[in-house]
């Protein structure tokens, strides 16, 4: 039997003796990834971009075995990586050496929001692309809705963003670390969706091996069109039964595209259903939040997951 290696990778460096000293309340739902990929017969690591050195090779990592970690004091050659790092800087150009989930080039799709609406533009909002705060005086002109979403073309997390009526949105201010923004036609949630919720939401369906594994919607706080966690929106957790067809339909048009052209990538899509009743598909993410223990799909999501690396890791053997 292959004895294969198999990590997970994070952007940040390690410090003290707890490599997911940082991931908080989910920390027990990454535990069970890894135990899980151990009972595949794989050895698993923890890893840092920071050290990784370039032919499958990191000069520092974690070995998970028997519910613990122990500091690897060599450096380890990996065969697959889970890629858990945020931005585009990793993995390198090119690498062929480790089986990556997701590829660089699927994470640029992600991370560049005018890319993703050039190749699935026919779902996402009619949007224009602003190199400059001067070009709004041409480009409001052109959006339909008498609000407006401005946000960065790379932003995360709902930084930087604006929502609000396009006489306002003349002289918004572009966040000094994002260089270039997108304009959107607005899309108003607040008549929520059916059997799901009743008001503003952003409905997430995440997907692994071309298929829906969990869903969630988010809800802005009060007074908020941002329904991030990190802007304060709350999430719950929603049986896919009770998504709209509507969404099931564009879900699935988008994973046969996705599964083809970048070799069965693992992301969620974000989705909002305005008061016409037509969804839209807001944002495509690479990195998938994980379910928290108590939610019923976490199992699913996970086991998916170790499928998903399973199938890529018997396919390079063959």
């Amino acid at each position: 039997m292959v004895n294969f290696k198999v990590g997970v990778v994070f952007s940040r460096e390690f410090s003290g003796n707890d490599p997911l000293g940082h991931i908080g309340v989910k920390l027990p739902v990454y535990l069970r990834l890894l135990e899980l990929c151990r009972r595949q017969g794989w050895e698993v690591y923890v890893l840092t971009r920071k050290t990784y050195k370039g032919n499958g090779i990191f000069a520092g990592s974690w070995k998970f075995d028997n519910g613990r970690f122990r500091r690897a004091v060599e450096p380890v050659k990996i065969d697959l990586v889970y890629d858990r790092s945020a931005g585009v800087k990793f993995p390198p150009v090119n690498d062929a050496s480790v089986i990556w989930v997701n590829r660089l080039d699927f994470k640029i799709l992600a991370w560049d929001k005018w890319k993703a609406y050039r190749q699935i533009g026919k779902y996402m909002p009619k949007t224009f692309w602003v190199k400059k705060e001067s070009d709004l005086v041409d480009i409001l002109p052109k959006i339909k809705t008498e609000w407006v979403v401005l946000k960065p073309y790379n932003g995360l997390k709902g930084f930087g963003v604006f929502i609000g009526p396009k006489e306002k949105a003349a002289e918004f201010k572009f966040e000094k670390r994002y260089k270039y923004y997108i304009a959107q036609e607005f899309v108003d949630t607040s008549a929520g969706i059916a059997n799901v919720t009743p008001g503003m939401h952003d409905l997430r369906v995440a997907i692994v091996n071309a298929k829906a594994v969990w869903s969630h919607v988010r809800v802005p706080e009060k007074g908020s069109f941002t329904a991030n966690a990190a802007q304060g929106g709350i999430l719950t957790e929603v049986d896919y039964s009770q998504v709209p067809e509507s969404i099931k339909k564009i879900v699935g048009e988008i994973t046969e595209k996705f599964f083809i052209g970048y070799d069965n990538p693992a992301y969620s899509l974000d989705f909002g259903i305005g008061k016409d009743g037509i969804p839209k598909i807001f944002e495509i993410n690479d990195q998938i939040g994980f379910p928290k223990w108590e939610m019923k799909q976490r199992d699913v999501f996970l086991r998916e997951l170790v499928y998903n690396f399973a199938k890529r890791l018997n396919d390079r053997k063959s």
